[in-house]
C-alpha cells in the first residue's frame, strides 16, 4: 500500500467515523481478510466496529468493549481479569478462545499453551478498528480459527491527547497519546498505566490489587511512493492477584470474600517488522515478521518463558474483475520451564480469491495446507515428536439485490490443531499426542445497509470432530477428544439512527451447542448440551448525542446455561444468567473532554460456575470511574 493511499484510507476513516450516529450509517471497508471488501459485498458475517464506537462507549480496556458492545462472550480466567476466556458461536467460555484467532495488525496473540490471548497488552485508546469475522477466516489465519477471527487494528495516525481517570475501589488510569505526520512518515506512541486496589478481601484484610503498564511505539516510513516501511515495539508489564472459587452460599452472602489468593506477573516485549511494495498498478507484495519475548510468572514459584516469533509473506494480484492473494506464514513457539522445553511450529501455504461474476454476484474462495510440528524435551529423558498436516477451504457467494440489500452464503472448513498442555494429564505426566479438531460451518446471510439502519442477520451450523476438552468424571483426568458434536444458531444485529440525535442497537445471538457422540464417557455425554454456552445473549444499547454531549445506556444479558465442566449436564447447580446494565457519559468543550461511566447500574450478581460450589464471582458490584481527555 503506498504513502497516498495509506493517507487517504486514514483521512476517509476519520471523516467517516467523526460523523458517525450524528449524520448517516454506510457500508463499511474490511480490511483485516487476504482481500478487502466491504460489509455488503461480504460473502461472511461481520461486525465491525470504529475508534469512534470505541471512544465513545468509554470501555476501561478491550475486554470490556468486546463483552458489552459485541456478540462475544467474555469471563475472567478463574477470576483472573487480566486475561479473560472469550467464545464466539457456542464453543464453550471454557475452551472458546482456543477456537477463535485474535490478532493484532495481522500478529496472532493466541498461545502455544493453554494460556489466553492477553489483550491486556493492547491499550484501547491505540485501537482504529475491531473487525470480527464469524464463521470464515481459516484460509488465512489457519489453526484455531474455528468459531472465527477477531482483528485488532492499531494502524493510523494518533491523536495527541493526555487522559486520566479515577473510580471506586481505587482505580487510576493514565494515558499519553502522541501522533505526528508528514509525507515520509506516520509515527505514533501511546503510555498506558492503570491501577485498582482491589474488589475481593481475605481476613487479614489483603486486596486482589492489580497494575498493568503498557507501552508502544510505531513509525510507518514512506522512502518512495510505491513502498511502505513499518517498525513496531510494544512493551508490557502486569501484575495481578485474583481470588480463588466460592461456595453458592459464600457467593449468595457475600461475593467480596475469598480464603485464598493467586498472584501472577504478566511480561510482554514485542517487536514487529513490516513491508509493503507495489510492483506495480496490479501487483504488491506485503511482507511481515514479529519477534515476542513473554514470561508467566506466579508467586509460587512456577514460571514459563515463552519465545515467538512469526512471518508472513503475501503476494496481491488486483485486476478488474478478480483479486488474488498467495502467500506463506509460519509460527514458531517455545514454552521454557523448569522441567521441560515444549515448542509448535507452524507452517502454512494458501491462496484466496474474489471474483466479481457480473455486477450483483461475487464469488470467494480459498484453500490453506498447514503442518503443525510438536517437540518435546524434558531435563531427563528422551525427547519426543510429532507432527500434523491440515487443511482449509472457504467458498463464499454474495448476491446484491440492490445498492443497499445483499444476501451470502458461504462453507468454511478450519481446523485445531491441540495446544502443548493437551498432551500432559494433571499433575505433569506426559498424555500423548491428542488428534486435532475439524469443523465445517455453513453460513446464510443477508445486509441492509441504509442512511439511518443498518441490518444484518446470519444462520449458520458447524459440524465439529474430535472437539478438543479436558475429561475429568470419577477420577479420570485427561485431555482427550468429543469424538462428534455439533453447533447452530441464529444472529440478529441492527442499528437505527432514530434522528441525528437518538440511536438504538441489538445484537442478539440464539446458539445450540451439542455433543453428538462422545465414546470416552461411554456415551454418558451423547446428545447433551456443551457446557458454558447460554442459548440467549444479547447487548440493548440507546445513544443519545446533543451538541458536545453524548451518552449511552447498555444492556448485556446471557441466559442461563450448565457449568464449565458438567459435560454430562447432571450438576446440580448450574451457570446463572449473567445481566449488566452500563451508563456512558461524555461532555466536550473546545479541547477538553469530560467522561464518566457506571458499569452494572443496577448492582446485579454475576458469577462464573466451574462446577457445583466452585464460583468466580464476575462483575457483581456496580463500579464507577470519572475523567478528563485534554487533546493538543
Amino acid at each position: 500500500m503506498n504513502k497516498k493511499l495509506t493517507t487517504s484510507l486514514v483521512a476517509s476513516l476519520l471523516i467517516a467515523t467523526s460523523n458517525l450516529h450524528a449524520e448517516e450509517l454506510s457500508s463499511l471497508i474490511i480490511t483485516s481478510p487476504l482481500i478487502k471488501t466491504n460489509e455488503k459485498d461480504a460473502t461472511y458475517s461481520t461486525e465491525i466496529y470504529t475508534k469512534k464506537e470505541i471512544e465513545k462507549s468509554n470501555s476501561k480496556d478491550v475486554y470490556d468493549f468486546l463483552n458489552a458492545q459485541t456478540s462475544v462472550t467474555v469471563s475472567p480466567s478463574f477470576g483472573n481479569t487480566f486475561a479473560q476466556k472469550i467464545d464466539l458461536r457456542g464453543y464453550g467460555i471454557g475452551n472458546g478462545y482456543q477456537n477463535l484467532v485474535i490478532s493484532v495488525n495481522g500478529r496472532r496473540l493466541n498461545n502455544i499453551d493453554m494460556q489466553t490471548q492477553l489483550l491486556s497488552s493492547i491499550p484501547i485508546e491505540s485501537i482504529e478498528k475491531i473487525e470480527i469475522i464469524k464463521g470464515s477466516g481459516s484460509v488465512e489465519y489457519g489453526d484455531g480459527a474455528n468459531s472465527g477471527v477477531i482483528n485488532i487494528i492499531t494502524n493510523g495516525k494518533n491523536d495527541n491527547y493526555i487522559k486520566t481517570s479515577i473510580g471506586n475501589n481505587g482505580v487510576k488510569n493514565g494515558t499519553v497519546s502522541l501522533g505526528y505526520s508528514n509525507d515520509k512518515i506516520i509515527l505514533n506512541g501511546v503510555v498506558d498505566y492503570s491501577s485498582t486496589n482491589g474488589t475481593r478481601s481475605d481476613t487479614n484484610g489483603d486486596k486482589d490489587k492489580n497494575y498493568k503498564r503498557n507501552k508502544n511505539i510505531n513509525l510507518i516510513y514512506f522512502p518512495v511512493d510505491n513502498l511502505e516501511l513499518r517498525l513496531g515495539r510494544t512493551y508490557s508489564n502486569m501484575n495481578i492477584k485474583y481470588g480463588g472459587s466460592l461456595t453458592l452460599e459464600q457467593y449468595k452472602n457475600n461475593p467480596n470474600q475469598v480464603s485464598s489468593f493467586t498472584e501472577q506477573y504478566f511480561r510482554s516485549y514485542v517487536t514487529d517488522y513490516g513491508i509493503t511494495y507495489d510492483i506495480s498498478r496490479d501487483y504488491s507484495l506485503d511482507i511481515n515478521y514479529s519477534d515476542e519475548d513473554k514470561l508467566s510468572k506466579f508467586s509460587s514459584g512456577f514460571k514459563s518463558n515463552y519465545d515467538y516469533k512469526s512471518f508472513n509473506t503475501k503476494l496481491n494480484i488486483k485486476k478488474e474483475n478478480y483479486n488474488l492473494s498467495l502467500g506463506i506464514d509460519g509460527f514458531y513457539g517455545d514454552r521454557i520451564g523448569s522441567t521441560n522445553t515444549t515448542s509448535k511450529d507452524n507452517k502454512a501455504i494458501f491462496i484466496s480469491g474474489k471474483y466479481n461474476l457480473n455486477k450483483d454476484l461475487i464469488l470467494s474462495t480459498g484453500i490453506r495446507k498447514e503442518k503443525v510440528e510438536y517437540s518435546y524435551s524434558p531435563n531427563t529423558g528422551n525427547e519426543l515428536n510429532a507432527n500434523e498436516t491440515l487443511s482449509a477451504y472457504d467458498l463464499g457467494l454474495n448476491y446484491s439485490i440492490n445498492d443497499t440489500s445483499s444476501f451470502f452464503t458461504n462453507i468454511n472448513k478450519s481446523y485445531q490443531a491441540p495446544d502443548i498442555d493437551r498432551f500432559f494429564n494433571f499433575g505433569g505426566t506426559f498424555n500423548g499426542f491428542i488428534k486435532p479438531a475439524k469443523v465445517i460451518t455453513y453460513n446464510i446471510g443477508y445486509s441492509n445497509i441504509q442512511k439511518n439502519n443498518k441490518f444484518k442477520t446470519t444462520v449458520f451450523r458447524s459440524n465439529l470432530k474430535n472437539e478438543i476438552y479436558y475429561y475429568n468424571i470419577g477420577g479420570a483426568n485427561r485431555n482427550t477428544n468429543i469424538d462428534k458434536s455439533h453447533k447452530y444458531g441464529i444472529e440478529i444485529f441492527d442499528k437505527y439512527l432514530i434522528n441525528k440525535n437518538f440511536y438504538t442497537s441489538i445484537n442478539y445471538s440464539y446458539i445450540i451447542a451439542k455433543i453428538d457422540n462422545e465414546d470416552e464417557g461411554n456415551g454418558e455425554f451423547n446428545g447433551k448440551d456443551l457446557p458454558g454456552v447460554s442459548t440467549h445473549s444479547g447487548t440493548l444499547n440507546f445513544g443519545y448525542n446533543y451538541n458536545k454531549f453524548n451518552a449511552i445506556l447498555s444492556h448485556t444479558y446471557r441466559s442461563k446455561a450448565y457449568a464449565a465442566n458438567d459435560f454430562g449436564n447432571n450438576f446440580s447447580q448450574k451457570q446463572e444468567a449473567y445481566n449488566s446494565t452500563d451508563l456512558s457519559l461524555s461532555y466536550t468543550y473546545k479541547n477538553i473532554e469530560f467522561f464518566a461511566k457506571i458499569e452494572n447500574l443496577l448492582d446485579e450478581d454475576n458469577g462464573l460456575w466451574i462446577r457445583d460450589n466452585a464460583i468466580y464471582p464476575v462483575n457483581f458490584e456496580r463500579t464507577y470511574y470519572a475523567g478528563v481527555k485534554v487533546k493538543f
